[in-house]
């Protein structure tokens, strides 16, 4: 019987010390893991916790002009993009989406400022804030010394004040990546609006058949967006589109090269015909 008392004994103690040190161990586990990952006030770590992979990273070739890229991420998958640049140049960047994006240096150091330190490649990384997220992101770089310069030279009067008008029409990349991030969204009425009677005439047919034909995309992915011809007035630009319908299917839009007209009563630009290139 005392036997019987003795090794109940040891059992008990040897079972609180074993969920103790279990405690122990958890604890521990979450202190390192409050101190590695110092999140600011946008949701977004100060830095990344995990490694790019060189399979997820894309380069591309950034200028004046406004490029878009779309992608996948979550928590632990990560996506890139790394591009030349010079110092002084300033790097410009839109989306949508709740996103992290972190911009490494040349040298490796991570930096917050968008105006860029050092010449040579820049590394800009993506991550979701939270699960899985389809993003788009709108990437420029802009000289500002050249502007600054370019703005310190005398121009006529006639011509700045053409300059101030015709400023809106800088944006019709910008334009038309958010028309179709509003389509995403199943903002039709503003979508709807932003077609010219030729175009509603001859492609969308009425409002309730340009919805339902919308209504059977479940998303749209948007790739690069380039302008062909600018002509003030009329705009033409390419864009990369697929449709992931209803369905299951994928479909790229062949007909990708977008026509723009400026409507001077509205100071806004309006799709006027789509076309395969």
């Amino acid at each position: 019987m005392n036997k019987y008392l003795i090794l109940k004994n040891k059992k008990t103690k040897m079972k609180k010390l074993l969920i103790y040190s279990t405690c122990l161990s958890i604890l521990s586990c979450q202190n390192a893991s409050i101190s590695s990952n110092s999140v600011s006030s946008s949701g977004c770590a100060d830095k990344p916790t995990g490694s790019l992979s060189k399979k997820d990273v894309e380069e591309v070739v950034l200028n004046e002009g406004t490029i878009t890229k779309s992608g996948q991420v979550n928590a632990s998958k990560y996506h890139g993009y790394t591009f030349t640049a010079k110092s002084g140049e300033k790097l410009i960047y839109k989306t949508n989406q709740d996103i992290c994006i972190w911009v490494y240096t040349p040298d490796n150091q991570l930096i917050n400022s968008p105006i860029l330190p050092l010449d040579g490649k820049y590394t800009v990384q993506v991550a979701a804030m939270r699960g899985s997220t389809t993003f788009d992101l709108a990437l420029q770089l802009q000289n500002d010394a050249d502007k600054l310069l370019s703005s310190a030279q005398p121009t006529p009067l006639e011509t700045s004040q053409t300059n101030i008008e015709n400023s809106p029409r800088k944006d019709a990349a910008d334009f038309i990546r958010n028309h179709y991030l509003s389509l995403n969204n199943r903002e039709y009425s503003q979508t709807w609006n932003q077609l010219s009677n030729q175009f509603k005439n001859n492609r969308s047919g009425t409002y309730a058949e340009y919805q339902q034909w919308w209504n059977s995309v479940k998303k749209i992915r948007i790739g690069d967006i380039k302008i062909v011809n600018d002509n003030g007035n009329n705009v033409t630009l390419d864009i990369e589109l697929w449709y992931y319908m209803n369905t299951g299917t994928i479909a790229q839009d062949s007909r990708s090269r977008i026509y723009l007209i400026w409507n001077q009563n509205d100071n806004r630009w309006l799709i006027n015909d789509k076309s395969e290139p």
